[in-house]
């Protein structure tokens, strides 16, 4: 995104991109080639800047997790692939973190530009990851009408690398959007009773 101050900073739009993978997803693993999809970088590159962040001790290596029934427990073994996590050990973690967090670009007329080819559109609503609790069941929520569901998940996709995590997003036509607003929908509530914005609500239904 144009406005990225966490690449200015850094004088290198991958590192950031990189950087900010890891960081908003201190929960998952990550090898070079997953790092650099989820980052919009070559591989070569991810694997360059992920050197550079293990050697500042920012991140580290780590095993994939598996579910077994409810558990989850570490892939025991040798695995094909390095792969590396966020290191909350770090000793500069929690400064660290809140400093990606607050400087990540949360360009709103970006995203409004990027869906506005799906569909015609009459509400979205960011939640979730864009307000800082991935708790929520969804970061991002479209009403429209006449959907092109290829062009909306190509575009979802088109926005994740410059924020270094996946979109959860659910979509609705128009009626059934204020079908569920009438009748409390949980997805709604549970977005709507939380910290969200309205980035567009063309026909006032919220």
């Amino acid at each position: 995104m144009a406005d990225d101050f966490l690449s200015r900073f850094l004088g290198n739009a991958a590192r950031a991109r990189i950087l900010r993978a890891f960081v908003l997803n201190q929960s998952e693993v990550f090898t070079a080639p997953l790092a650099a999809k989820r980052a919009g970088v070559s591989p070569a590159t991810a694997a360059k800047e992920i050197r550079s962040l293990e050697q500042l001790g920012v991140i580290k290596k780590a095993k994939f997790s598996i579910q077994v029934g409810k558990a989850k427990r570490a892939v025991t073994g040798r695995q094909n692939e390095h792969a590396w996590a966020f290191d909350p050990d770090f000793k500069h973690a929690p400064a660290l973190v809140k400093f990606v967090h607050e400087v990540s670009p949360v360009q709103y007329k970006n995203i409004l530009g990027a869906l506005k080819g799906a569909g015609r559109l009459a509400a979205i609503i960011l939640s979730g990851s864009f307000m800082g609790d991935p708790t929520r069941p969804a970061d991002l929520i479209v009403a429209a009408d006449a959907l092109n569901e290829g062009r909306l998940e190509s575009a979802v996709k088109a926005l994740e690398p410059a924020f270094g995590r996946e979109i959860r997003y659910a979509v609705f036509s128009t009626p059934e959007f204020r079908y569920r607003l009438t009748i409390e929908d949980r997805l709604l509530r549970d977005t709507l009773d939380y910290p969200h914005l309205v980035l567009l609500d063309k026909m006032r239904l919220l």
